[in-house]
């Protein structure tokens, strides 16, 4: 419930709020997905900026994360749009991280201040939408090498 209420604060006015009501989100049945239909319309609707930012971190691991390095991952990448206002680049990382922690894309993690992860339905969310630009290879360490 809360992931769907912070979708509907950023809605301003009636109808933008009657147009999540009568997504077809909604009608998905689970066996269509397994992902939580509320979680896809916040998703859905995340501006694209954040939405690129978001399906990025599929490559992360499962466990915590460090803020400061996702950042510099997404500025890497060439995610992050300079404003017009002067800001440094790591602002505006910042920025996009706080605004996706603020739609319960990520939490705080016991670990510390600067350390995040994702809800596992998050995380498969993630790894949903990522797979439509995006390969991810994984192997495991019992790799031998003669």
């Amino acid at each position: 419930m809360k992931t769907l209420a912070r979708l509907l604060r950023s809605k301003s006015d009636r109808q933008e709020w009657c147009k999540v009501l009568d997504s077809e989100i909604w009608e998905l049945q689970d066996s269509e997905s397994k992902i939580l239909q509320v979680l896809r319309l916040s998703y859905h609707y995340l501006p694209s900026h954040l939405k690129r930012c978001f399906a990025y971190c599929a490559i992360l691991p499962k466990t915590e994360f460090e803020k400061e390095k996702l950042v510099l991952l997404w500025m890497s990448e060439g995610f992050l749009q300079q404003s017009k206002r002067h800001r440094r680049i790591e602002e505006v990382g910042n920025e996009y991280f706080c605004e996706l922690v603020s739609r319960s894309f990520f939490q705080q993690s016991r670990r510390g201040r600067s350390w995040f992860l994702m809800h596992p339905l998050v995380n498969d969310l993630d790894q949903f939408v990522s797979k439509t630009f995006s390969i991810r290879m994984e192997c495991s360490n019992s790799i031998e090498i003669t």
